[in-house]
């Protein structure tokens, strides 16, 4: 499955995923909620997703799909862990590092094309608020952000041979957002069209 095509399922599955929640306003609590629905629709609706296939080891299988991966730092630190992370399992080893390397600690290793997801769950009656757009702390919008382009800048200077793109999904319990996320987020879009692309969903819960 080409990455443009992975594009368009979580495109189409995150604008499936807002019209439902718009109509059932209690389907997502809590931002793990939002990730097992996105996981979950992802499985049910593109089974080749999760259907196995060829590894770079022998007789050892796996999906494209996946939660918590963990990727290095600028420091060789595994601290980045993107929401879901859909990857090409020919380029994934559980035995041994990609080029000859030693397997790293996360006892996986995986290069090759990725498209990564970074979710987020504003759920309070203000809606987004400027604290959301400050970093630190990490937890916020702008943190997963910079989380994000310090994996780009790793991959940048380690010249990475495979491409990543990152969705960054804001999903809002209300649709009450203060002027600086709507400038957040045009910004994000034009920075680097081929890198990443913020995606806004709202309840459209009602206080």
């Amino acid at each position: 499955m080409d990455k443009q095509r992975i594009k368009d399922i979580v495109e189409a599955t995150i604008g499936e995923i807002e019209d439902e929640y718009q109509k059932t306003q209690g389907l997502i609590l809590t931002e793990d909620d939002l990730k097992a629905i996105v996981f979950r629709r992802f499985s049910v609706k593109y089974p080749k997703l999760v259907e196995p296939k060829r590894t770079k080891d022998a007789d050892i299988f796996a999906p494209m799909l996946h939660t918590e991966l963990s990727w290095y730092d600028e420091n060789d630190k595994l601290t980045i862990k993107p929401d879901i992370t859909i990857l090409e399992p020919k380029h994934l080893s559980i035995l041994k590092g990609v080029d000859g390397m030693k397997l790293p600690s996360k006892q996986y290793s995986f290069g090759g094309d990725a498209v990564l997801l970074e979710l987020k769950f504003i759920k309070r009656k203000k809606g987004i608020i400027d604290r959301d757009l400050t970093t630190p702390p990490q937890n916020t919008i702008k943190g997963d952000l910079e989380k994000i382009r310090r994996l780009f800048r790793r991959l940048e200077d380690r010249g990475a041979s495979y491409k990543v793109f990152c969705y960054f999904i804001v999903f809002n319990k209300t649709d009450l957002k203060c002027e600086g996320f709507s400038q957040l987020i045009k910004t994000v879009n034009d920075e680097d069209s081929d890198k990443y692309k913020m995606i806004y969903a709202t309840g459209n819960v009602q206080f």
